[in-house]
Formats: structure tokens, sequence, C-alpha cells
């Protein structure tokens, strides 16, 4: 049945529905804005009112595809700084924003609905996420940067979660994240599963997976730049939302035509009430043990007493965050605004083994607040100012309380105690000059100062021993940089860039060239490549030894180019952009080289006891192809990687083996269906599974102490993989109005099912293990000295699975005021 009602769902979509709402083409180039509303006005059949000096001097150059009046009315209001407020059916009013700075350098949109409504594609190859104009998604039911973004091809997750993004076989930590200029270093809770970036304080995010400008530095892999925009409202406006984890809120209110007010509240209420789509994320988060096998299919057989499920555990979670912002626009040629954010993530955990009672304790936080000022000094130069500071902290402990005598009574045994802390402070300069209209020029300066705090503990109380690490590490960074762009008549593009860093920690200078080209061979087909290459000074490391849960266990380090390098990448890309009429079709391949990489950054799946360094290629491809017929959208879009590791001091592997990330195969189906105030979507994706390392003998042996102890034969780094992902996700969207005497409320109500068919796979596999010597006789020998690591037996004490996630189904509720 399960199946039944998948196909049944899948069926709707094969149905052609009338057109609802004209969508139309246009293409401008310098065309007064009078005459664009002429246009309009006759297409649509709608009209304007409005005074003619707001018109004047106003310029129009866009190029859209098959959009509706409300997505080009949103850019006509981007690239003019006026309000065009519909007022009924056919009428349409044009007022001043007072307070707009006109932008020169807006990107120029090649395609609208690039994949989706509300997902857009830039002239400089980068993607831009509009939020106020994102159509519905399969599986979601609120507009989730995070997870929208994981609908373009290259872009995707290992864990299914909201902050785990890979882009083009970059690890997560080699993103750059950007909230309103403040560098992030957390954007999840709940181990990642949920996005910390709030629905309604998330206005427009940008990303770069090649063609980065020089403007970004300090990671390799993708940018996402997010902001919660500077318009002032007009009135006051607000809404509420509930769905089956967390209750938000927010409010944009204007205290008069030149200052407003953003405030943004969101917390999750799991600790009070648990509903359905928690105990579903529960049982993904709180379930590490599943069978294990040899490469002969036999079944480990683990005398182990911390696996742990939702049946056997208790939690209580939580998170909040809170995000405001002050805007100030004086005149047409300034704008201040002061940006703020919080967040914080609360897990209590507890687990009983045996004799063992495990309490865990995790907390973690982001606090920041960024100013920035925008100035134009005239129609052609415009200079960006901003100053940020960015604080992040995360501290774990884990007690172990064990029953020895077995009366009953507990004592504490173990504390395990794992601390990262993360000040991070800057100011940047952007200064851009449109020399003429084909050419532009950007020069800019950045100063930013980073400390880093480590602290790892093991305490003992039995044995009056404690292991204790304390690291604290700063990073002076200067960086200047410098962007020329070059415009042709036929609508292509050529921009190359510059960037040059001084990091105090290495104590080097770095040199980041940056090569971006897009040639239009006729009104459909645009050939693109890129060559940039970008260095990187703080990464993440696996840290296994002090934590029970095992997630969350990474810690930040700042590179020392000892046992910590800096990590560089360089890449190319090149492909082709078709687009006419309601077909796209996108073919990009791309080569990485990654250098810089450590055993302990990347969390190998076989425990690697010593600091290694290594090296990375990357090969890929990114296909996307997408077709709207009236208002039915569908869009396939497939990745292909080959992510190889090669680490040439590790002992008994391969010159080159598959890198711990590397998903050869991802392919996405999805689709969208509008009938007037419904929305539906429905999508399918599969994926390869992930390399593990695999288990070729295992033998179980008994020690001094009479305890069985597993001696185990690792096989060949990363040469088998786990079973093949893949799951079927739904959503239902319906808007309506609610009238009162005082004003009308605009409602929505969603819901939205992961996982259809409920198909549960392993999608990680850990072993914990660690090396004791053994007599002839398959002994143990206590205290035994001066034995050789040759001598010493690999015993597995336990293998930790996560998995794929359940049938999760959601429910959300909205209402505008």
């Amino acid at each position: 049945m399960k199946y039944f009602y998948s196909f049944l769902l899948w069926s709707l979509f094969t149905v052609s529905v009338a057109n609802a709402q004209q969508k139309l083409n246009f293409n401008y180039a310098e065309t007064p804005l009078i005459s664009v509303i002429k246009d309009i006005e006759t297409n649509y059949n709608v009209t304007f009112s409005f005074a003619n000096a707001i018109t004047e001097d106003k310029k129009i150059t866009l190029q859209l595809t098959n959009v509706l009046l409300e997505e080009l009315l949103t850019f006509l209001e981007e690239q003019t700084g006026l309000k065009f407020q519909k007022v009924s059916e056919n009428q349409i009013i044009i007022t001043p924003d007072k307070g707009f700075v006109k932008n020169q350098s807006l990107d120029e949109v090649v395609i609208t609905g690039y994949i989706t409504t509300g997902i857009d594609r830039n002239k400089d190859g980068s993607i831009e996420v509009n939020t106020k104009r994102l159509g519905i998604l399969p599986g979601l039911v609120s507009t989730d940067i995070a997870q929208s973004i994981q609908l373009i091809p290259g872009i995707t997750s290992l864990d299914e979660s909201a902050t785990g993004i890979q882009i083009r076989g970059g690890s997560p930590d080699q993103n750059l994240i950007l909230y309103d200029n403040i560098k992030l270093y957390n954007t999840g809770y709940f181990y990642g599963t949920f996005s910390l970036f709030n629905p309604f304080s998330t206005q427009k995010a940008t990303i770069f997976k090649s063609g980065t400008s020089p403007v970004y530095g300090d990671r390799i892999s993708g940018i996402i730049d997010i902001t919660s925009g500077d318009n002032i409202p007009e009135k006051t406006e607000g809404g509420v939302e509930i769905d089956g984890i967390s209750t938000n809120v927010y409010v944009k209110a204007p205290f008069s035509k030149k200052v407003a007010m953003y405030a943004f509240a969101r917390r999750s209420y799991s600790d009070l009430v648990k509903t359905p789509t928690y105990n579903s994320y529960e049982d993904k988060i709180f379930t590490n043990f599943g069978v294990a096998k040899d490469i002969n299919g036999n079944t480990l057989v683990l005398e182990t007493d911390d696996d742990f499920s939702p049946e056997t555990s208790d939690n209580d979670f939580s998170f909040a965050d809170f995000n405001s912002k002050l805007i100030y626009k004086p005149n047409n040629k300034n704008t201040l605004s002061v940006s703020g954010l919080y967040t914080r993530n609360r897990l209590d955990f507890n687990f009983t083994g045996g004799n063992e009672l495990i309490l865990d304790s995790l907390i973690t936080q982001n606090k920041g607040v960024s100013f920035n000022w925008k100035h134009a000094s005239n129609e052609r130069q415009h200079e960006k100012l901003t100053a940020y500071y960015s604080e992040y902290n995360s501290f774990y402990q884990n007690n172990e309380i064990k029953d020895e005598t077995g009366d009953g009574i507990g004592d504490l045994s173990e504390i395990n105690i794992r601390k990262n802390d993360i000040i991070d402070v800057g100011l940047n300069f952007l200064s851009t000059r449109k020399i003429k209209e084909s050419q532009e020029l950007k020069i800019g300066y950045q100063l930013s100062y980073t400390d880093l705090d480590i602290l790892i503990s093991k305490e003992s109380p039995f044995d009056a021993e404690l292991e204790s690490s304390n690291q604290d590490n700063n990073n002076l960074k200067n960086a200047l940089f410098g962007e020329y762009t070059f415009n042709f008549k036929n609508k292509s593009l050529i921009s190359g860039g510059l960037r040059l860093v001084h990091y105090n920690a290495l104590d080097e200078f770095l040199i980041e060239p940056r090569v971006n080209f897009e040639y239009q061979i006729n009104n459909q087909l645009r050939f693109k490549t890129a060559i940039e290459r970008r260095n990187q000074p703080i990464s993440q490391l696996v840290e296994f030894n002090h934590t029970e849960l095992r997630l969350e266990n990474q810690l930040w380090r700042l590179s020392d180019n000892e046992q910590f390098p800096l990590l560089s990448s360089n890449q190319v890309s090149g492909g082709l952009l078709y687009h006419h009429n309601k077909l796209n079709i996108d073919v990009d391949a791309y080569y990485k080289e990654l250098d810089g990489l450590t055993t302990f950054t990347n969390g190998f799946s076989n425990p690697l006891e010593n600091l290694e360094k290594g090296k990375s290629t990357i090969k890929g491809l990114d296909i996307l192809l997408k077709y709207k017929f009236n208002n039915y959208k569908v869009w396939a879009g497939y990745t292909f990687n080959d992510i190889s590791f090669k680490f040439p001091n590790l002992k008994d592997t391969p010159e080159s083996f598959p890198g711990n990330n590397d998903i050869t195969h991802h392919f996405r189906v999805s689709n969208t269906l509008q009938l007037k105030k419904w929305q539906f979507s429905l999508g399918w994706q599969y994926r390869s599974g992930k390399p593990v390392t695999p288990v070729n003998s295992y033998e179980v042996k008994i020690d001094a102490d009479g305890e069985p102890a597993g001696v185990v034969n690792f096989g060949s780094v990363n040469s088998r993989r786990l079973p093949d992902f893949h799951r079927l996700d739904a959503s239902i969207i319906h808007d309506f109005n609610i009238n009162t005497k005082a004003k009308a409320l605009k409602g929505q109500v969603g819901m939205s099912f992961l996982n259809i068919y409920n198909r549960v796979k392993p999608l990680d596999l850990i072993y914990k293990a660690e090396r004791k010597p053994l007599n002839d006789g398959g002994i143990a020998i206590p205290g035994t000295t001066g034995t050789t690591p040759e001598e010493l037996e690999v015993i597995l004490e336990q293998v930790i699975q996560r998995f794929s996630l359940g049938f999760t189904p959601n429910i959300s509720f909205k209402l505008f005021f």
C-alpha cells in the first residue's frame, strides 16, 4: 500500500492545468521606466497610478522569462527604489521610497525561476534565493534557506541535515556563511538537524559554487551570503507561525519614513510537548546501533553497554533564537543599519546501560552584531563599510556513574569535558566604481582578528587521574582585493580579481587570483568558465575520545602550518547554459585540488591514531533540467562526484582511495503544481552510499580479567560503501484570507511528509576501538611495558551507526498582519 500511495501522489503531477495567471517574457536594456509601464499595462490589462516626476530618469535593465506580474513588480522595486502596490486586481499605485540608495552594481538576473519561483541565476553565475517569492518545495512547509539551497545541483548533505552542506565535494566547515555580514561558525540546532536561520528573518541569500568574487575569502568551498533586508515598510507588519517543532514570530515596524526596526524570535517547545515530528527526529538522533557485519557477512557480536536508543534513554532538548535590525535612511544617498543575532541550543541526555549511568549535557550558542553603512557618492560611485563582532561557544560535558558493588549506589567514575570558544571581530570596506556603462571596478580592504580556545579534559576520580589540554590561538588577517568587470554588448561578461592576504598566525602573504567569464553565444545559449585559488586558515577537527554521543564532535582549530596546515584549493569549471521559453538546461563540469587535509579533519570511520597530512582531488559534473507547463513545473538535478584522498604516510592504504564524503551519484527530481490558492509539491531523491572501511575479520578472545575482547582486522580504507539512499517527499500549502472589522489578515496552512515510504538505512558508521597487548594465548597482559605498535592488537569496542530519517509528518500554520 505504501508504494500505491507514493504512486498516487506522483500521479497528481502528470495532470496539466489551465494557467491561473498570465506569465510573459520581458527583455529590457536601459529602457525608460515609463515605456516599461506601458508594456505592462498592455500585456497584463492593468492600470498604473503615479506622479510623472518619480518615473523620470528611471531606466530598466532585466531579462525575465515566463514571470507572474507580482514577480515582475518585485524586480522593478529592486531596480528603481519605488513601491509598486497592487490595490486591486487591475490597479497598481507607484510611490517613492525616500530612503532608497540606488545600486548600480545590482546583479543582472539571467534566469528568473532558475529552479523554481524565487531561485534565480545572476549574470555573474551566483544563485539568488528570494524567500519573498520562493515557491513550495517538496518536504518543506517553511522557507528554510539551508534546506532550499540543497535543490541546487552540486549542493547536498551527507546526513539529511540543514547544516551539513557540501558544495562541490567540500566539507561543511569549508563554506563561508554570513548573516547580515556576521560570520557564523555554527548554523544548526539538534546536531544540525534544524537550521538556526529564522525563516522570517532571511529575505535573500546569494550562493556561489564557483567564480567567487574576491570580496569573499577565508573559505575554500562555497559562499552563502544571507541578508534580512533593509527596506523601510510603509506600515507595521508581522506574522506568527507554529509547526511541529517550534513557534515563530516577527514584526517590522517603521518609526518614521527614515527609521524602522525588525525583530524576529523563535523557540522550540519539545521540552514541553513532543509531537510526531519531533519523535521522528528523536529516533534518528538517539539511535546509535544496528546490525554490524564483517566483509563476509558475519554479524559482529560486541560486548558493550553503551548502545542506546530513544526507548532506553531520556533527553531534554530546546533551542531559541532572536534577531533584530535597526535601519536608518537619512537621505537617498545613505543607509545605515545595525543587526544583532543570538541563538542557543541546549540538550540534556541520560542513558543507563549495565551498571553504568551516563549523563550528557551540550550547549551551543552564537552571538553577533554588525554595523553597515552604504553610501552613494554619485550615480557611478558607491561605498560600503561594515564592522562586525561574532562569538561562538560550545560546551559539552559527559559524566559516567558506575555501580561497582551492585548496591544501587553509583559513584562518579569519569568526567569528560569538551569546550570550544571563538571570538571574531572585523572591519570591511568596499568601493564600487562604474567607469563606463560596461565597466565596473571594485576595490576593498578587510581586517579581522580571531581568538580561538579549545579545552579537552578527562578526569577519573577513582584513579585520581586527570588528562587536560587547553589551547588558546589567535590570528590577525589583513586582506586587500580588487575586481574588474567588463560587460559586452551581447550580455557577455568577464571579470578578473585578485586577493592579497596576510595571516599573522602563518606569517606569510598569500595570492588568490579569480577569473570568471560568461559568453552569450546566442539568445538561448551561454558558455561559462571560472578559475580560482582560495585559502582557509581555520577548519574543524573530529574528536571522538571524550564524548559519548559522538555527535556535534567537531572542534574548530586555527592553522599553524605544522600540525594543522593551511587549507588551499585550486578550482576550474566550465559548462553551457541553455535557456529558451519554458526550458532550462545547465551543464557544468569542475575540477578541484585541495591541500592541507589531515586525518583528524575528515573523520574516517576506522580509528586513525596519528595525525597525518594529505591531499584531495575532486572531479564533478552538475546537470540541471527544468521545464514549465502552465502552473506545473518539473526540475531534475544530477551531480557526479569523484573525490579521492591521498595520505602517503598512512600504512596499509592504497596511494589513492575514495574520500570520506565521496557521494558518487546524486539525483533529485521535483514537481510543483499550483491551483489558485493551493500548492502541491512532490520530490524524489537518490544518492550513492558513503564510503566506509570494512572489517576483514573479527575474533573474540578472553583477556586477563576473564572478559571478552574482540580482536579486529580492518580492510582497506574506504573500500566499501553503505547502502544507497533514496526517499520520497511531499508538501501541500493552502493560502487564505481572514476578514475582520479592523483589517484583513492573511493565513497559510501547510503539511509536509518526509520519507513517505519509510525507508531507513544507515548513513554513517564509526568504529570505536583501541590498541591493547595480548599474549600468544589470547590473554591481555595488564601493565605491559615496552610493547611495540606492531605487537598491539586492535580491540573493537563498539560500532556506532547513524540512520536516515524515517517517515516524518509536519504541519504549519501561519498568520500575517
